[in-house]
């Protein structure tokens, strides 16, 4: 691997963790380098299946706990912190092992994506307002905006619907031609760990009923009471959302739990088709020992 960056890719549940950890034994002068958008987060870790406080110890690991909710940190933030210390690790002679499932923090930090302005939190809290005022207001502002972005994107995809207007008003530009791939990092080697439908299904659910068993709603709960709320990071998570809902008294703890499956489900079929776009993908299945294998090459 001299030279190069391996990525470990994958949809939630796919068994990215226990490949990198194989990896990291394997191979000994490895540190992982997260590139999941939640585990960014102090305070949110059953529902990211954050590594455990042993699992930290025994591998080095970089971007976990680096941020408090009450901040949504973009995907541009994340690449020039994250290649910072890939950079760093490179220099100790070691192998930064990136792994995660959030594919555009992951295109972003290999240069995959355009460069496009920043988020402008006044902007996107109006957006917001205007939608919980008038449901369906930001499908209808985007469609006149840029046809083309969005007919794909869904209409109660509010993340996408935010970013997609404010890349539109304050470029100019219609968001659909600016998609024209970055400059890409050619160091980045990416395998994408495939799970069989009714496998990855399977093991979604059984990840859900794991993370409710083992105290998510307590996790949840103390979050609020530590004083975050809904906005910025809370309220786009999934896990995190549902049982606000269910706080909230707008369902049950049951129907918070089935929803959690089902939108981890639909994020994890947008997580594969996603990251089947990356340059020079190897798919393999979720063994660890093929994951090593595509990594070398071999």
């Amino acid at each position: 691997m001299e030279g190069r960056i391996p990525v470990i890719t994958g949809c939630t549940a796919a068994g990215k963790t226990a490949a990198a950890f194989y990896i990291a034994e394997s191979w000994g002068n490895v540190e992982i380098v997260s590139a999941d958008s939640r585990q960014l987060y102090r305070g949110m870790n059953i529902g990211t299946a954050k590594p455990s406080i042993d699992e930290l110890k025994r591998f080095p690991h970089h971007m976990i706990d680096v941020a408090d909710p009450d901040t949504l940190l973009s995907a541009k933030w994340f690449a020039e912190r994250a290649m910072k210390v890939i950079e760093e690790i490179l220099q100790r002679g070691c192998i930064p092992l990136v792994v995660g499932g959030s594919g555009l923090y992951v295109m972003s930090l290999a240069g995959l994506l355009d460069p496009l302005p920043a988020r402008n939190d006044d902007l996107r809290n109006s957006l917001l307002s205007l939608e919980n005022t008038v449901p369906g207001s930001l499908h209808r502002l985007l469609g006149g905006l840029d046809r083309t972005e969005a007919a794909r994107t869904g209409i109660a995809d509010k993340v996408r619907l935010v970013r997609a207007i404010e890349i539109a008003l304050l470029s100019g530009e219609k968001p659909s031609s600016l998609k024209l791939g970055g400059n890409p990092d050619k160091r980045f080697k990416f395998v994408f760990i495939e799970k069989d439908n009714t496998v990855l299904r399977e093991g979604i659910r059984k990840r859900t009923s794991s993370m409710f068993s083992s105290g998510l709603p307590h996790e949840v709960e103390s979050l609020l009471k530590a004083g975050y709320n809904r906005h910025p990071v809370l309220g786009v998570t999934i896990g995190y959302s549902e049982l606000i809902d269910h706080m909230e008294g707008l369902c049950s703890l049951q129907e918070a739990q089935n929803a959690v499956e089902t939108h981890t489900w639909q994020y994890a079929r947008k997580q594969r088709n996603l990251f089947r776009r990356l340059p020079g993908v190897i798919s393999v299945s979720g063994d660890p020992v093929k994951v090593e294998a595509a990594l070398l090459g071999r």
